[in-house]
């Protein structure tokens, strides 16, 4: 959604409701832009600079080693610069909403080059790998090995698709589901569209473990290969998707709640 250019039509779902229902106020809340994200600010950035300890310490333990780890080292090189490039760009700055032209370019470049990266991080991966190594190998000083640049990979995207997920209040999420609905007319309402979206959301949220699982272990078969490929690719890309989907639904279902809330008043 958040790559569609489509206009904005507001429809603050706090002025339906009465001044004395309970739910108004943070309604409100909801609605009003806040430039104060602490949990986003910490995450990104803890995570940027984890990526970039861990790239060094891989770097040095690996540098003389064969020539498939120099090309593993290569990949992460680039990979790393090119996650830290699109964190400037991104960072604190509302893609997940799509209206702006040049924010919607560089999710498209971003989300291509992701795409790139992934495969070529993946295609140079061989060997197994148990689950317990799989766990080890996020950790960087207990234990560098041929699967490293992978963990590092994963780290590094995942930095990259939460500070994607910026948005400035819940209400402009679920705005651009409003709007989107009102120009093409997906669904009868809002709701519709954002309870169905929500299952491919739950969906995402389910296949994460299992896509990290796969971005280690070889392909059983063509179908199996073509996920890997695109597997690191994808535990970006499922954050601001899901973030989009969550935090607009959690709008909407806060206006639920007052509706149900006003109508007990009335019957009353």
């Amino acid at each position: 959604m958040f790559f569609k250019n489509y206009d904005v039509y507001e429809n603050k779902l706090s002025e339906q409701l009465s001044d004395d229902n309970p739910y108004k106020k943070k309604l409100i809340e909801m609605e009003t832009p806040s430039e104060k994200h602490p949990i986003y600010t910490i995450l990104v950035w803890s995570l940027l600079i984890y990526c970039w300890m861990f790239f060094i310490a891989m770097f040095y333990k690996q540098i003389n080693q064969s020539y498939l780890y120099n090309l593993k080292l290569v990949i992460s090189s680039a990979n790393i610069i090119f996650v830290t490039l699109a964190i400037c760009l991104c960072y604190k700055k509302n893609y997940l909403i799509g209206t702006n032209s040049i924010y919607r370019r560089n999710s498209y470049i971003i989300f291509v080059l992701s795409v790139i990266f992934s495969v070529l991080i993946e295609t140079a991966d061989s060997g197994n790998i148990t689950r317990t190594e799989l766990v080890e190998t996020f950790f960087f000083f207990y234990v560098i090995n041929s699967k490293s640049y992978i963990a590092l990979a994963i780290v590094a995207f995942i930095a990259l698709g939460i500070a994607s997920s910026y948005y400035t209040c819940p209400y402009e999420l679920y705005r651009g589901f409003y709007s989107v609905n009102k120009i093409y007319n997906v669904c009868s309402s809002e709701k519709k569209l954002l309870d169905k979206w929500f299952l491919i959301c739950a969906i995402g949220f389910f296949i994460y473990l299992p896509l990290i699982y796969m971005a280690f272990t070889p392909a059983k078969d063509d179908f199996n290969s073509k996920i890997k490929l695109l597997s690191v690719a994808g535990l970006f890309a499922i954050i601001p998707f899901n973030t989009t989907i969550y935090i607009g639904r959690k709008y909407y279902k806060c206006f639920a709640k007052a509706y149900k809330q006003e109508r007990r008043y009335t019957d009353d």
